[in-house]
């Protein structure tokens, strides 16, 4: 008679969040350039050879970096309806948006990264493009719902850019936190008029 043992439980979710998670701690503290497939192991405390299992090569790490971690990070910043518009417009220009530093100086390294490489540019712009931008559009048609389509928009992409250049200007040492929430303020009051 043959017993079927249960084979070890896998461990490739948990494997891969470490990988990540040590990714981003290389880029925040290396930059893009410097985030190899050694630097990412060396960093998760593995062996070359396991990054390499997950993920293939440095492409495929930095294609799941972007897709898995950038990806459900940025969901995170722009899903929560439940909160007043008002209060969310604060929140977008006030310490907290990112869960931290390293945080932001890893989306600046993507976007400069972005401009040199078009496979990450391709995949930041889906991530806006198909996720991001449309679901700032949902939540502003909710509160504007008599504005039109174009109106929903433009706000929301004005938005957006006055948001990414605010926080590009607070590694700067150039934030205002009060004039950009004046600004997204008066963004949203054309939706009303």
């Amino acid at each position: 008679m043959t017993v079927n043992k249960p084979g070890r439980p896998s461990k490739a979710t948990e494997r891969r969040a470490e990988i990540l998670e040590a990714m981003a701690r290389v880029v925040s503290r290396d930059g893009l350039d410097n985030a190899t497939v050694t630097a990412v192991a060396d960093e998760a405390g593995m062996q070359r050879t396991l990054v390499l299992h997950y993920f293939g090569d440095r492409q495929g790490l930095l294609e799941a970096f972007i897709d898995e971690v950038v990806g459900e990070y940025g969901r995170r910043m722009v899903s929560d309806d439940t909160v007043p518009i008002q209060a969310r417009i604060d929140h977008a220009f006030a310490y907290g948006f990112y869960d931290s530093r390293d945080d932001l100086v890893v989306w600046i390294e993507l976007v400069a990264f972005a401009a040199r490489d078009a496979s990450i540019r391709i995949r930041l712009r889906a991530l806006w493009v198909d996720h991001w931008l449309p679901e700032v559009e949902r939540q502003l048609a909710l509160v504007a719902p008599t504005a039109s389509e174009e109106q929903i928009s433009q706000v929301a992409y004005g938005l957006t850019c006055l948001s990414e250049a605010y926080w590009a200007f607070t590694l700067q040492g150039v934030d205002n936190s009060a004039h950009a929430r004046a600004c997204a303020r008066l963004l949203l009051a054309t939706l009303t008029m």
